[in-house]
């Protein structure tokens, strides 16, 4: 025997549960009515015993009407049109320019505070030569003063080869 979903019922309960809910083929009903000869009228008897149920039971009471109701309202009503949100642009034309100021203001000051500052004369000099030795007998070291600016020039040194380079 074999019923629609291809298993088939094992048991006799699982059988006669089959046979009542019409889950046989027509081939698998008669050779169960032929193994069981009063399977016929007890299929009768609950076909009129399940339409008498549904037709006289009553409904279930639900207990959460009112929820239920306020639900399908809900779904069932029109719903208003929300208005469409106002574009915000992420940098509006007088943000912009007021962003470009501040940008111009921080680096003029930058400019004024550190680079300009450095562009002074001799008399912000921090170091002074005060005397000079060379540490080598052999070798001269004095100071030239050339228009305020004083550099330290060392005579007795050998020349560098052309080839040298310096590490």
């Amino acid at each position: 025997m074999s019923t629609i979903n291809s298993e088939t019922p094992s048991t006799p309960e699982e059988k006669w549960t089959a046979y009542f809910d019409g889950k046989l083929s027509v081939q698998d009903a008669a050779a169960f009515e032929r193994e069981y000869p009063e399977a016929a009228a007890e299929r009768a008897l609950h076909t009129r015993l399940a339409n008498a149920v549904r037709l006289h039971s009553p409904a279930p009471q639900l207990r959460n009407a009112d929820f239920f109701n306020g639900r399908i309202l809900g779904e069932i009503s029109p719903r208003p049109v929300p208005a469409a949100p106002a574009k915000r642009r992420l940098w509006p034309l007088w943000s912009l320019a007021a962003a470009g100021a501040c940008c111009m203001v921080a680096g003029f000051a930058i400019y004024a505070t550190f680079v300009r500052g450095t562009e002074s004369g001799p008399d912000h000099y921090v170091a002074k030569i005060v005397s000079v030795t060379a540490g080598d007998e052999s070798l001269d070291a004095t100071v030239l003063d050339a228009d305020g600016l004083q550099v330290v020039w060392i005579s007795g040194l050998d020349q560098l080869p052309n080839d040298y380079v310096l590490e």
